[in-house]
Formats: C-alpha cells, sequence, structure tokens
C-alpha cells in the first residue's frame, strides 16, 4: 500500500512539473510577443507632408497603420532601416501596412516607390488590384495610381500584379498597367500632362514647318511671275521709232 502512494506521490510531483513549465513557457511567449518591438519608420520630408491628418516633419516616427499624405511639389521618404524604404510623390496618400518581413500599404493616390533587400516582400494594394513582390531577391517597384489606372514598374526583380481573375507578371525593367485612365484632368496626371505637351509641341513644329514651305512656295511664285512680267513687257513694247517732228 504504501508503495503504491509513494508512486502515486512522484506521478503527481512530476504532472504538477510539467504543467508549471507548460504554464511559464506561455507566459514567456506572451510576454516576448507584447514587448517585441514593432516595424517603425523614419520620416524624410520635402515641402508639405501631414500624417494621419496632421502637419508633421522630419524625423517623425510612422508605424504600421499610419496614413501619410503629401501636397503639390511635395515627397517624402519612409525609411526603415536594414528593411528598406518607401517613397512618396507628391498628391500622393498612402496607408501603411507593416510587418517584420513585408512593406506596402494602400495606396489611394499619386505614386510609391518600395525598395526592399532579399528577404523583405512588398505588398501594395489599390483600387484596381494588388502589386507585389516576394522578396526572393532585392526589388524596387513603383507603383502609379496619378491617372487613375495602376501602372506597376519593377527596376530590379520579378513582381506580380492581381486585378480580379487577371494575373500579370512585371518583368524587371518593364511595365504593366491595370484598371482604366482617367483622361480628364492632366493637372491629376503629370504623364497624360506631358503627353499633351508633347503632342502640343509636335503639332506646332509641324505648323511651323507648313508656313514655312509655304512662305517659301509664295516667294518662288512671286520671284517667277515677276521675271514672266518684265520679259512681256520687253517683248511687246516694239522697236523705237525714228520719227522726229
Amino acid at each position: 500500500m504504501s508503495n503504491k502512494m509513494t508512486g502515486m506521490k512522484k506521478v503527481t510531483a512530476i504532472m504538477l512539473v510539467l504543467t508549471v513549465g507548460v504554464f511559464q513557457s506561455l507566459i514567456m511567449s506572451t510576454a516576448m510577443a507584447q514587448v517585441a518591438p514593432k516595424l517603425a519608420g523614419d520620416l524624410s520630408i520635402k515641402g508639405s507632408v501631414t500624417l494621419n491628418g496632421v502637419n508633421t516633419a522630419n524625423g517623425a516616427t510612422v508605424f504600421d497603420g499610419g496614413r501619410i499624405k503629401t501636397g503639390s511639389s511635395s515627397g517624402v521618404i519612409i525609411n526603415f532601416g536594414r528593411q528598406g524604404q518607401i517613397e512618396l510623390g507628391a498628391d500622393t496618400e498612402l496607408v501603411l501596412k507593416l510587418d517584420a518581413t513585408t512593406l506596402g500599404g494602400n495606396l489611394r493616390s499619386g505614386q510609391a516607390t518600395v525598395s526592399t533587400p532579399a528577404g523583405v516582400g512588398v505588398n501594395i494594394l489599390t483600387a484596381d488590384g494588388i502589386a507585389v513582390g516576394e522578396g526572393k531577391e532585392a526589388s524596387v517597384i513603383t507603383v502609379d495610381v496619378a491617372c487613375g489606372n495602376t501602372r506597376v514598374n519593377s527596376s530590379r526583380s520579378e513582381a506580380r500584379v492581381t486585378a480580379g481573375n487577371r494575373i500579370e507578371l512585371v518583368a524587371a525593367g518593364q511595365e504593366v498597367a491595370v484598371g482604366s485612365q482617367d483622361t480628364g484632368d492632366p493637372k491629376r496626371c503629370p504623364r497624360l500632362a506631358r503627353a499633351r505637351e508633347n503632342s502640343t509641341t509636335a503639332l506646332t513644329g509641324g505648323a511651323l514647318a507648313a508656313l514655312i514651305l509655304v512662305g517659301l512656295g509664295g516667294a518662288i511664285a512671286g520671284v517667277i511671275a515677276a521675271t514672266q512680267g518684265d520679259s512681256t513687257s520687253s517683248n511687246t513694247s516694239g522697236p523705237l521709232s525714228n520719227f522726229r517732228p
């Protein structure tokens, strides 16, 4: 009987030790998760920039969920140290989505360029779809929604654009566009403004060339007409009379 009691006590003691060990592991894991530092970025600002609706300045810190908006002729670089950086152009709004292995967010307007080292992915959501870089190698991915549609350019590595059931692969050095372009407001769309400017310049040059050709043609025609007129008047005047009154 005493041997049985001793055995039960040993089993109970072992169970208690195991239970305490499990609880300690859970407590330590929870505590470490709570104190683990969140990924943060430092702002380098040019012009007018707001963070969560409030004007901000150089050196401000931004976290996951932060909403950054730039004014016209403004821009900002968000530096995440070894994780990479995000650069926003003028008239851009981005809500950040960050974790230990991904940089990105919801791009509501403008243009964002995400630069990451190998091991860090890119994920940019737009109204048309999602641009993704898997992080297998260093990448520089630019997403532009300034003209209404979504244009994705990958400078260094392959990217992927998903729009509904459509998946487009973007090779390094290539660009892919999805969605419908807004052709109404050139102020909102710098590419459209440049295209119109180039078109106007080309038209002006062509019109000028046409005017030059017309002018030269007119001048040549005038010279020919004058020459013919002189020849005609010489021929019709006849010989001079020798009559003397």
